[in-house]
């Protein structure tokens, strides 16, 4: 699952003033979720652990786990949606929409040495691409 090894530090189970500070902090990183939803999320009774790993350059990451399943990770004071927590909830990080030539070159392994900005987004549908012009997209 990861293409580097990691190191794990510690894994212990969550205090009840860690626990009220961390759902603060979730309330705080993501607005869009109401208090039920925090709740929900970052549990009251049930087993919630803190999991402290290094990464492979030596990057210190907190993970938060419940039930067994990581939720949440926090790297460089930032917490961050695991996907299990966006499967249930799916509106935690902010979301686009983009043509289906960038999406092509995205699922294609577009990184920062590819040229994605060659492709030029015009107004009614219609995308231009410098080396073959314009296309019409319907």
């Amino acid at each position: 699952m990861f293409a580097k090894a990691f190191r794990v530090k510690s894994n212990t189970a969550i205090k009840g003033s860690d626990r009220r500070k961390l759902q603060a902090d979730v309330t705080t990183a993501f607005p869009t979720l109401g208090t039920d939803q925090v709740s929900a999320l970052v549990p009251g009774k049930e087993e919630l652990n803190t999991v402290k790993l290094y990464a492979h350059r030596g990057d210190a990451v907190t993970v938060y786990v419940c039930g067994g399943n990581p939720i949440l990770f926090e790297l460089e004071k930032n917490l961050y949606p695991t996907v299990y927590a966006l499967w249930s909830y799916p509106d935690l990080l902010p979301t686009f929409t983009t043509w289906p030539l960038v999406l092509e070159k995205l699922v294609g392994g577009a990184g920062p040495t590819e040229k994605i900005y060659e492709i030029i987004f015009m107004p009614k549908d219609s995308c231009l691409r410098k080396s073959r012009g314009p296309t019409a997209r319907k």
